[in-house]
């Protein structure tokens, strides 16, 4: 494999921890799922915590991925001039989309003999007004002339670090439409959050600037099923009798199948989302009341019924705020008041609150939201008139 290969393989290396991490881990604040299984032993909480981090990239997303670069590039590769030279992958704001992006593209272009230009950031530069300079500097400035005979594949992990939502931060992504729109000679893979995807496409149109897009599919119980076992089968959890009623046709199903039905049902099928509710749901419990008596009595883990917890009444200046999180994926407590116009110290606090609240995690200096209340957050702000869903 070429260097720019080897280049991408050694950055992917150095910045595994930054940008393959499925949780965010609140520095300060203990949050959902941590306050819920605060009652097994610290030692076993922190083993099943990081086992279930561990988990690989779920294989219906790389097999989709795969499957649709495969026939996008192809069409590309045979006609430059004529087809479509960019690929969208959306997923939703809360999965770590750079490793699940970087994770596909590994073995598919190793195999291909591909080289690849990643974009070589882990975060949004922190001078937004920098964003379209430092992109020309790993990028181009515009059409680039090859004479490798051997395609290129330009990577942006996360397009939601080449924009913020506040005056002169669209540059950098008038840039990208720029150079999407002249240069044939390379082939783009970009990978974004569907929130900040429906708000680039609302301000400034930039999907007419892109070729497909494919959004990642939402996980079947049988697959999170799957996906879970090898933690199933390492920490030999249980599944408890579910306290919902199910109907006839389902009444001879396992505890263990109902389980990954709600599980895929409350989670929608996203990735982050169900991990978060597993870990919510698993007790340590005893076979009786004795045997908890009983000190040398060992207990087992047991997966309760799989829900969302609640979160209380969010005013508008929360609702802005966890907006603007979501919209971007990630923000620093500058970008965010950058993004908002208010006065750092005024966002601070309402911070802080959203923090306690458990809907909010900083780690490293950067703001996310925090996975499990994605599902309702989103519904919230979407009824609320924020840009969520697609518009018709």
């Amino acid at each position: 494999m070429g260097t720019i290969f080897n280049r991408f393989q050694t950055w992917l290396d150095e910045n595994r921890n930054s940008l393959l991490s499925r949780f965010s881990t609140d520095e300060q604040e203990t949050q959902e799922p941590e306050k819920s299984i605060t009652e097994l032993a610290p030692s076993l909480a922190s083993k099943l915590v990081a086992s279930v981090d561990e988990l690989p990239s779920d294989n219906p997303d790389v097999e989709a991925i795969q499957s649709t670069l495969n026939e996008a590039f192809d069409k590309w590769h045979k006609n430059p001039q004529v087809a479509d030279n960019s690929l969208v992958i959306l997923s939703s704001p809360v999965t770590t989309v750079s490793r699940i992006l970087t994770e596909s593209l590994q073995d598919w272009a190793s195999e291909r003999e591909i080289t690849l230009r990643p974009l070589e950031w882990i975060a949004r530069p922190q001078e937004v007004e920098n964003i379209k300079t430092k992109l020309q500097q790993q990028l181009g400035s515009g059409m680039v002339t090859t004479h490798s005979k051997k395609p290129e594949i330009v990577v942006i992990p996360n397009l939601s670090w080449c924009f913020l939502r506040c005056v002169d931060g669209l540059e950098g992504i008038d840039y990208l439409q720029d150079v999407l729109l002249q240069d044939n000679s390379r082939f783009w893979v970009i990978g974004a959050g569907e929130v900040g995807w429906e708000y680039l496409n609302h301000v400034s149109n930039f999907k007419a600037y892109c070729g497909e897009s494919l959004e990642l599919p939402q996980l079947k119980p049988e697959q999170l099923q799957e996906w879970f076992e090898p933690i199933v089968s390492e920490f030999e959890i249980t599944f408890a009798k579910p306290s919902i009623e199910f109907s006839n046709g389902e009444e001879d199903e396992s505890y263990q199948t109902r389980y990954f039905k709600k599980l895929a049902s409350v989670s929608e099928g996203v990735n982050t989302v169900a991990a978060q509710v597993f870990l919510r749901s698993i007790r340590y419990e005893y076979k009786d009341a004795e045997d908890e008596k009983n000190e040398d009595t060992k207990g087992f883990l047991s997966a309760q019924n799989p829900e969302l917890p609640n979160f209380s009444r969010l005013n508008a200046d929360e609702h802005y705020i966890l907006y603007s999180v979501l919209l971007h994926g990630d923000l620093t407590l500058s970008t965010l008041s950058e993004s908002l116009g208010d006065e750092r110290s005024f966002i601070k606090g309402r911070v802080q609150m959203l923090r306690r609240k458990g809907l909010i995690e900083q780690k490293n200096g950067l703001l996310t939201i925090n996975p499990i209340h994605y599902p309702r957050l989103k519904n919230e702000l979407s009824n609320n008139n924020f840009i969520i869903y697609e518009s018709d």
